[in-house]
C-alpha cells in the first residue's frame, strides 16, 4: 500500500507541462497557436483546428463561455485567442480572406444596448440600414449614411410604421423585411401581426405583403431570402414572444416557409428545426442554408435585464446541449414552387449559436453568433476557416462598399466594422 500510494504520489506531481519544459523533442502537445500574417490586425492561427490540447484543458458548458474561454493551463500559447481580432483556423485560406492589410473596427458606429438586426446595404443610395430589436414598443430604425466619414446615423420610422423587423435583404431595389412584432395596442392605434413587409430605402414607404397563414398568426419572423424565380422564404421562431415583443407565443409549429408573391400562396417548406432562424440561398440558388438556434429557447418567465444582455427583462433561456447548427438542403424547381431535400448539418457552432446568414461572391459563408462576440467564415461546404472576434455580440453582417469588401457586423449594443480582400456579391445582381 505504502508503495502505491508513493507511485500515485508522484503521478499526481507530474504535468504536461513538466513534459513541455522537459526538451523532450517529441512533445504530443506543441503550441496550438501562434501570432501569423499582416500587422495591420491582430491575427492569430491555430494548429490543426485545435484538436490536439494537453488534457488539462476545461471549457465551461454555459454558451455564453466562447471558444476564447477555453481554460488552456499547460499551453502558454493559447492566452494569444482571446485579445486575438481575427483567428485563423485555415492558415492558408484565412490569410487570402484577408488579404494583405486586414482591419477590425470594434464599436464602430455607437448604438443602443438592443439587438441590431437586418443590416442591408443599399448601394445606389451607399446607405445601410439596419433594425432595432427592442424596447419593446420601438417603430424606429436606423439608416447609416456612409458618404460620410464617420458615417451619420439617423433613426426613421416607415410609413406606415412597421413594428420590430428583424431579418431583410435587399430585392429589386426594395428593402424586403421579416417583421416579427406582434401587437395590437401599440401607439397611435397601430395593430400589426408578424409577416413580410417591403420598404423603399428612398421614400421609406413599406406595404405589407403577408400577415397570417390561413387565420392563425405566425411566431414571428426571424429572417427571409428571395429565390431566383421571387419566391420570398422566411422563418417562423418564438423569439418575438421571448424579447417581449408580442404578448402570447406562438399558434404553429416553428418551421421555414415559401411565400409565392405572383399567387399569394404560403407552404411550409422545411418542419423540422428546433429553431429555424438565419436562411439564404447559394449564389446558384442550387443550395439553401438555414440556422438552427435552438440553443437558445423560450421561457415562461422574464429572467433577463438591466446589466446582463439587454436592458429590459426576457424570456430566452441557452441550453449547450440543444441545437446550434447549419443545415444545408438541396433545392429542386417544381411548378408549384420549390422544395427541399437531401437535408445535411454542415457545422456546429464554435460558440453561441448561428443567427444570420451572409454568402460572399466566391461561395464562402458568414454566420453571425448569436448571443456570442463573433462572427464565423466556412467554406461552402461548412470547413471553418477563421473567426472573427468582437466585443459585443453579433446577429447577423452586410457587406457594402464599391467593391464590396468591407463588412459591418451588427448586433446588440454595437456595430463592428471590417475591411479585408473577402468580397460580397453585389445584391442586384446575386444569383449566377
Amino acid at each position: 500500500m505504502a508503495v502505491r500510494n508513493a507511485v500515485l504520489a508522484l503521478l499526481s506531481s507530474f504535468s504536461w507541462a513538466d513534459a513541455v519544459s522537459s526538451g523532450n523533442s517529441s512533445d504530443p502537445f506543441p503550441p496550438v497557436a501562434a501570432i501569423c500574417g499582416p500587422a495591420t490586425a491582430n491575427l492569430v492561427c491555430i494548429t490543426r483546428y485545435g484538436t490536439l490540447l494537453p488534457p488539462s484543458f476545461f471549457r465551461d458548458a454555459d454558451p455564453t463561455i466562447g471558444y476564447a474561454g477555453t481554460v488552456v493551463p499547460d499551453d502558454p500559447s493559447w492566452s494569444l485567442v482571446s485579445t486575438a481580432g481575427f483567428v485563423l483556423l485555415d492558415k492558408q485560406r484565412g490569410l487570402e480572406i484577408l488579404g494583405s492589410a486586414p482591419k477590425i473596427q470594434k464599436n464602430y458606429i455607437p448604438v443602443l444596448n438592443v439587438i441590431h438586426e437586418a443590416p442591408i446595404y443599399v448601394p445606389a443610395l451607399n446607405k445601410l440600414f439596419v433594425t432595432q430589436d427592442g424596447p419593446p414598443g420601438n417603430l424606429s430604425n436606423l439608416e447609416i449614411d456612409l458618404n460620410t466619414d464617420p458615417p451619420t446615423v439617423k433613426a426613421f420610422v416607415t410609413d406606415p410604421p412597421v413594428y420590430q423587423p428583424t431579418g431583410g435583404i435587399l430585392h429589386d431595389g426594395m428593402i424586403y423585411w421579416a417583421v416579427q412584432g406582434n401587437n395590437d395596442s401599440l401607439p397611435n392605434g397601430l395593430k400589426q401581426r408578424p409577416g413580410i413587409v417591403r420598404v423603399d430605402p428612398a421614400t421609406h414607404k413599406a406595404e405589407w405583403l403577408i400577415n397570417n397563414y390561413y387565420g392563425f398568426f405566425f411566431g414571428g419572423l426571424n429572417d427571409l431570402t428571395v429565390d431566383p424565380s421571387g419566391d420570398i422564404w422566411f422563418t417562423d421562431s418564438d423569439y418575438s414572444y421571448g424579447l417581449g415583443l408580442s404578448p402570447m407565443s406562438n399558434q404553429n409549429q416553428l418551421a421555414t416557409y415559401r411565400f409565392r408573391p405572383s399567387t399569394g400562396e404560403v407552404a411550409m417548406v422545411e418542419d423540422s428545426l428546433e429553431h429555424p432562424n438565419g436562411i439564404v440561398f447559394s449564389r446558384d440558388g442550387k443550395t439553401l442554408y438555414i440556422t438552427d438556434s435552438g440553443l437558445e429557447t423560450v421561457g415562461p418567465i422574464a429572467s433577463e435585464g438591466k446589466g446582463n444582455f439587454y436592458d429590459y427583462p426576457i424570456r430566452i433561456y441557452f441550453t449547450s446541449t440543444n441545437n446550434r447548427n447549419i443545415f444545408a438542403y438541396d433545392v429542386n424547381p417544381s411548378p408549384r414552387g420549390s422544395y427541399l431535400t437531401n437535408k445535411r448539418c454542415i457545422f456546429q457552432s464554435l460558440e453561441g449559436s448561428p443567427d444570420g446568414l451572409k454568402i460572399a461572391a466566391n461561395g464562402y459563408i458568414i454566420a453571425g453568433t448569436g448571443l456570442s462576440n463573433g462572427v464565423d467564415v466556412l467554406d461552402q461546404y461548412g470547413s471553418p476557416l477563421l473567426r472573427i472576434q468582437t466585443n459585443h455580440p453579433v446577429e447577423n453582417a452586410a457587406f457594402a462598399g464599391k467593391d464590396f469588401k468591407t463588412l459591418y457586423l451588427t448586433g446588440i449594443g454595437g456595430i463592428t466594422k471590417v475591411e479585408w480582400d473577402l468580397a460580397g456579391p453585389d445584391p442586384n445582381q446575386y444569383y449566377l
